[in-house]
């Protein structure tokens, strides 16, 4: 049951809303449901909603949440808890990110869906409404000019054939914000521009060219542009620093000639310093902040993994603390003057074993919005009001899944083969001994840049739930915990990459968790090729492996789908795959498909872009050759990841009969 909750500065009497998850860092299972496991559907369905946000007065409440198959952003009125205006998208767009401008203005991003898989992509088209739901318009984008909209709001701004990305709204402006533009007609070598964009007119003026092509800005308070980053020749950052809008830009930091990695964040109330994480030789990025005349650097946060978002005061214009990612996400909190961090802390005790992040405020400080979630819960959403020290409940992301019957996920670490140490997460299903279980191994996608991280996933928590024990492992090239580490992944697809997997899988064997009789791997893009690789390179290990929308032919990255179509993607896969075709054939599963003996079941996207139906192809075409048995399951209308509820429950239908075939109850 979820209530209101009030919270003392001093001392808190902590409020429990759900069954925690154990505190002992060894993983152990959750207790056993008393009804039996939740249905698939539960499990697949969408989330009531993503996102809350109040607005500068406190007046109104602008929910992210989805609609049909696409999603949409409402405006509640807090004080008649009526929806007064909404923004939707529609066809193969969803609402990515919105912004308050004003009271009464408010801007949202459209991004284009590729699938379940893959996060949705910002298209550059930008929206807005007033929360009354007047003044609906397209503010930017080719379509704003009077044809045809992605929306439902009217089109009225200027028609360019070019993007527009957020970069920040500017305090003190209530009718305009800062964007970050792309013109269609340049190469991918031109620089982009940075402009001052009226809410209402959908109007722009220039500010900025950014110093080289791929730049990003970062403004300060006062609206300035002063701060970019563009990639050098390897794909490393360097940093450009200007005093004001028509001065030069200069190099602030080459990473080629001061050996670091400086990704600036945001400026500091004084305008002056600056927030940045510092990669570092051998470690996890660190959190700084930076003295903009002098260089000096004063060290706010380091830990095991890189820090994650900065924690905002309720202004915008500064910060108190960041969140940690290093096993269980936290709070860290580096001004022990700031009120707002004392306070994010006696908030945060008030939920054990959960996290629970302040989001945005009113003007005044007095509401501002609290998500909290963890591992078994997988969020609800509360108004906190900083007076009476209490905290309204407004809703919950999936309010039919009971935490109480959900799996704890525990971080572990482990050393690979040649020493390097490997994290990531355990989960046991509620109710078991935690010993000599069925597992699946399930390494992420991406590869390079995404981590798994701790939080409610319902795909773990929904194999947990059917028996099986579940690892996430994040092996070397994955992001999260420095520059060097994930580097120490490129160029090691189907080598030391699987190898950690592999020893993942022997660490689990060894400590008990798993049966090394009834071991699967399962994966998602990167994933589904780690999965086949797996048992390409380990043909006696695995008993089973699903590829979900994989990649199966490296060769063929540099010619089939979205990534070779920019400059950047193409750099980008010489850095981590390299260019001999024939030594990426000996890493591609659909060119050995001699050494499998595992069970093998294939799932393909007939519309994913990200990694074309030709990679699944060209495996059941070696495999066909070879005469071997599989499962296929093929979706037209899917993209990179089954997106539409009705697949979903079919593809984890027959995904949980076959693990249950070869590892479950029904295995032989």
């Amino acid at each position: 049951m979820r209530k209101w909750i009030s919270v003392a500065m001093c001392a808190l009497l902590p409020a429990l809303l759900h069954a925690q998850a154990p505190k002992a860092e060894t993983p152990t299972a959750a207790p056993a449901a008393a009804t039996g496991p939740m249905s698939i559907e539960d499990f697949v369905k969408l989330p009531s909603y993503t996102r809350m946000s109040v607005s500068p007065s406190g007046k109104y409440l602008a929910v992210k949440m989805p609609y049909e198959e696409t999603t949409i952003v409402a405006v509640i009125d807090r004080t008649t808890s009526q929806r007064t205006a909404a923004i939707h998208a529609s066809g193969e767009n969803v609402i990515d990110e919105f912004w308050w401008v004003n009271d009464t203005r408010l801007v949202a991003s459209v991004a284009e869906k590729f699938g379940g898989v893959d996060k949705p992509k910002p298209n550059g088209e930008l929206y807005a409404i007033n929360a009354d739901g007047t003044g609906s318009i397209q503010l930017f984008g080719y379509r704003a000019a009077g044809s045809k909209t992605g929306s439902r709001v009217k089109s009225g701004g200027e028609q360019r054939y070019a993007s527009a990305f957020v970069i920040d709204t500017i305090p003190g402006n209530d009718k305009q914000i800062l964007v970050q533009t792309f013109d269609w007609r340049n190469s991918d070598k031109a620089p982009p521009s940075a402009e001052i964009l009226d809410v209402y007119t959908g109007k722009t003026r220039r500010v900025a060219i950014g110093p080289k092509a791929q730049s990003s800005f970062v403004a300060d308070h006062k609206g300035e542009v002063r701060l970019a980053t563009a990639p050098n020749e390897d794909l490393d950052a360097v940093v450009y620093q200007r005093s004001g809008e028509g001065a030069e830009w200069q190099v602030f930091n080459d990473p080629k000639t001061s050996g670091l990695i400086i990704a600036p964040l945001m400026f500091a109330r004084d305008n002056q310093h600056f927030y940045a994480t510092i990669t570092r030789k051998g470690k996890a990025d660190a959190l700084y902040r930076i003295d903009l005349a002098n260089g000096k650097k004063e060290l706010l946060y380091e830990g095991g993994a890189d820090p994650g978002a900065l924690l905002r005061t309720p202004d915008r214009q500064d910060a108190y603390g960041v969140i940690t990612q290093d096993g269980k996400i936290g709070i860290h909190v580096f001004d022990s003057k700031s009120q707002w961090g004392r306070l994010a802390l006696s908030v945060q005790k008030a939920f054990p074993d959960q996290v629970a992040i302040f989001g945005a405020f009113a003007n005044d400080g007095r509401f501002g919005t609290v998500h909290v979630f963890s591992d078994r819960n997988p969020g609800d959403f509360y108004l906190f009001d900083t007076e009476k020290k209490n905290a309204d409940y407004l809703g919950s992301v999936a309010k039919w899944i009971d935490p109480e019957q959900m799996a704890a996920m525990q971080p572990i670490r482990f050393k690979a083969r040649d020493g390097l140490e490997i994290n990531g997460y355990l989960t046991l299903p509620p109710g078991s001994s935690g010993k000599n279980l069925p597992l699946i191994v399930n390494p992420h996608g991406g590869p390079h840049g995404p981590r798994d991280d701790w939080g409610y996933n319902w795909e773990t928590q929904l194999l947990a739930s059917r028996g099986y024990a579940v690892m996430q492992v994040n092996f070397r090239g994955s992001g999260g915990y420095g520059s060097d580490f994930q580097r120490a992944g490129y160029k090691q697809w189907g080598r030391a990459m699987q190898d950690d997997l592999t020893d993942a899988t022997n660490w689990a064997v060894k400590e008990g968790y798993a049966d090394p009789t009834r071991l699967c791997i399962y994966g998602a893009s990167y994933g589904g090729y780690a999965a086949l690789e797996g048992v390409v390179r380990e043909p006696d290990l695995y008993r089973c492996a699903v590829g979900y929308v994989g990649v199966y032919d490296l060769p063929r990255m540099y010619k089939d789908g979205d990534i070779p179509r920019s400059l950047y993607g193409k750099t980008f896969l010489e850095q981590v795959l390299g260019r001999d075709t024939g030594e990426m054939r000996a890493r591609s599963p659909a060119w050995n498909v001699d050494k499998i003996k595992a069970a093998l079941m294939i799932v393909v996207g007939g519309r994913d872009e990200r990694v074309p139906p030709s990679q699944g192809e060209a495996l059941r075409d070696a495999l066909d050759k070879r005469k071997y048995s599989y499962e296929w399951l093929y979706k037209d209308k899917e993209g990179h990841g089954f997106y539409t509820t009705a697949n979903k429950l079919e593809l984890y239908t027959k995904m949980l009969a076959f693990f249950d075939a070869h590892i479950g109850a029904k295995a032989k």
